[in-house]
């Protein structure tokens, strides 16, 4: 195949990537990944982006179509769920409740996304659930057994929505998640994690949606990875969750070849600010099967944190910089030993250990300023 020959150090053309794409599909059946799926509205930057670029190695399509790299050797350490959800469904016949922190419950409503990211850290868990059909079968006896299971846990205080992209449910759907959830009076808050916005932003011309998810109080947690994600249309819908009075957040990876640069990182921020979309996390993509081509050494991700935080205001860098773990979230700070030999470190959280396979250092080849801002 013409482009899995081709030196590394060469541009994918448009043409190649067609052949990536054909390969790509193969691995995923093979691999059981999620496969190519791309929104009309997204795919019309991709094509932007190639004709400014003349290759498709730009920070978008990095994030939804193969590059070269899916298709090399593993990093090392890579395991089809590092942060272990199946460990952590007590609901017996349910793989849509997830409980893993004591105060919350992860509840996923569907495993159906806009558009699939390369990236995804949940492929393994998503892979499943298409196989069975994507939407759950019986949502309200789902929702029943959530409302139930939560009835049980009077220390769980939020429910958070997430899959899959519960913004791609229908109104009806939607409402009987949120109404459901409601009906617990030991919760208190609801979270919605998604990317429509980025991928499907017409998924809000329905004031009705808005209206549900201010009704709700959701706080809707989104996920740009990049700022030219932010386009006019894109602003407007912003705009008008803000208008609804939703409160709005946002959390990314740090992704190589995509935003790896203290100019990328500060952009986004900046741009999500301006339409008051508040900053949470930036966070290490996890070492899943065939994660190589985002992935970053610890080394790296936080000398990033250090520049962002000496080179901005504090409305910039006040963002947390995390690992998702086994154990939870963790930091620089839980790092209590490191193998550099063998590339392992060691974090420790409430007395709990585990070791993460950090990225080899000769693999971290940096993304290209002029590509990664290639507008300027």
């Amino acid at each position: 195949m013409t482009a899995l020959r081709s030196s590394v150090s060469s541009r994918t053309t448009p043409a190649e990537q067609g052949e990536l794409d054909t390969a790509y599909a193969a691995l995923a059946i093979r691999e059981r990944l999620l496969p190519i799926k791309v929104p009309a509205f997204y795919q019309r930057k991709l094509d932007e982006e190639a004709a400014a670029l003349g290759h498709t190695e730009g920070p978008l399509h990095r994030m939804v179509r193969p590059t070269r790299e899916r298709f090399g050797a593993a990093a090392g350490g890579e395991v089809p769920d590092w942060v272990d959800d199946r460990a952590n469904m007590p609901v017996p016949g349910s793989r849509a409740i997830i409980h893993k922190y004591a105060d919350r419950v992860l509840f996923m409503p569907t495993s159906v996304c806009a558009g699939h990211c390369q990236y995804c850290f949940r492929q393994d868990v998503l892979t499943d659930a298409h196989a069975e059909g994507g939407d759950l079968k019986g949502l309200a006896a789902e929702v029943d057994r959530l409302t139930a299971y939560l009835g049980t846990r009077p220390e769980v205080s939020e429910v958070v929505l997430s899959g899959g992209d519960p913004l791609t449910l229908s109104l009806r759907d939607l409402a009987l998640v949120l109404q459901g959830i409601r009906t617990v009076p030991t919760t208190r808050s609801i979270r919605l994690h998604t990317r429509t916005p980025a991928f499907a932003p017409k998924i809000f011309g329905d004031d009705k949606k808005l209206d549900l998810l201010a009704e709700a109080e959701v706080r809707l947690v989104l996920h740009f990875a990049h700022p030219y994600e932010i386009c006019g249309e894109v602003a407007e819908v912003l705009d008008r969750l803000d208008r609804h009075r939703i409160r709005l957040y946002n959390h990314f990876p740090l992704l190589r070849g995509v935003n790896d640069h203290r100019d990328v990182l500060a952009r986004l921020i900046e741009t999500l600010d301006d339409h008051r979309v508040r900053t949470l996390s930036v966070y290490v993509p996890e070492p899943i099967r065939h994660s190589a081509p985002f992935r970053v050494t610890l080394d790296r991700f936080f000398a990033l944190q250090d520049e962002l935080t000496a080179t901005t205001p504090s409305w910039i860098n006040a963002v947390r910089f995390t690992l998702d773990s086994p154990v939870g979230k963790v930091r620089r700070e839980h790092v209590v030993a490191r193998d550099r030999t063998a590339g392992l470190v060691t974090f420790e959280k409430a007395g709990q250990r585990f070791v993460f396979p950090d990225f080899p250092s000769e693999l971290d080849i940096p993304g290209d300023l002029d590509t990664l801002l290639w507008r300027g």
